[in-house]
């Protein structure tokens, strides 16, 4: 029963406190009935390519936010991801929980991702989440002075729960989604039965109903 409160908790819980830190991005430009769906963990084989074809069935555009040790596995994904338009944000290098790890290694694994992607892509990378949404001071100041980002969002369905199920997931978006939302998805296999189905219907259902879906 709690873990299904979560999603309401992620999402409704922390729009009042976005106003307190201007300097991340929580939401794109409100008077637009635009969608900014992004994708956390990546690159995976089993599921990247998945939410590639779904989004270029739509036209849709995404962000995902790439794990460093990922992307060096497989930087085929990485240039498959670029090369579809989409945009490629730093997601540090292993996961590591930025409450509890030690600030320089964060900010190691934070310098050494950026680097990965960039020599992949050949092009700068200027967004930034912190794993589990923990975002600390330094974190917040070593964005600033790399000139990137600190991504945030507006809707968290949960699709990473182990209770998720696809229908639940893809009502939770379409039922809260606002103009400028930024909507928090995955790409790892804890979510790979769960946030391509979801997706599909997502990107169906809003679409129908006059909404586009862009990076950021």
């Amino acid at each position: 029963m709690i873990r299904s409160l979560i999603p309401y908790a992620a999402t409704h819980g922390v729009r009042p406190f976005q106003k307190f830190f201007p300097d991340m991005l929580w939401r794109m430009e409100p008077h637009q009935r635009v969608v900014y769906l992004t994708f956390d963990d990546g690159p995976t084989p089993a599921g990247t390519q998945r939410l590639l074809d779904l989004l270029a069935d739509h036209g849709a555009r995404a962000t995902f936010f790439l794990i460093g040790r990922h992307a060096q596995d497989h930087p085929d994904l990485v240039t498959a991801i670029h090369q579809a338009g989409h945009r490629i944000g730093n997601h540090t290098l292993s996961h590591l929980d930025p409450w509890s790890a030690p600030q320089d290694a964060v900010r190691r694994e934070l310098s050494r991702t950026t680097t990965v992607l960039e020599d992949q892509v050949g092009a700068p990378i200027r967004f930034m989440r912190p794993p589990y949404g923990k975002f600390t001071g330094p974190m917040r100041t070593w964005c600033a002075e790399r000139n990137q980002r600190m991504v945030m969002w507006d809707v968290m369905p949960g699709d990473y729960l182990r209770s998720a199920r696809p229908d639940r997931v893809a009502d939770f978006v379409i039922d809260t989604v606002r103009p400028g939302s930024i909507v928090v998805l995955h790409d790892n296999p804890v979510c790979e039965d769960v946030t391509p189905q979801a997706l599909e219907t997502i990107l169906r259902t809003l679409g129908d109903a006059g909404w586009r879906f862009d990076a950021m």
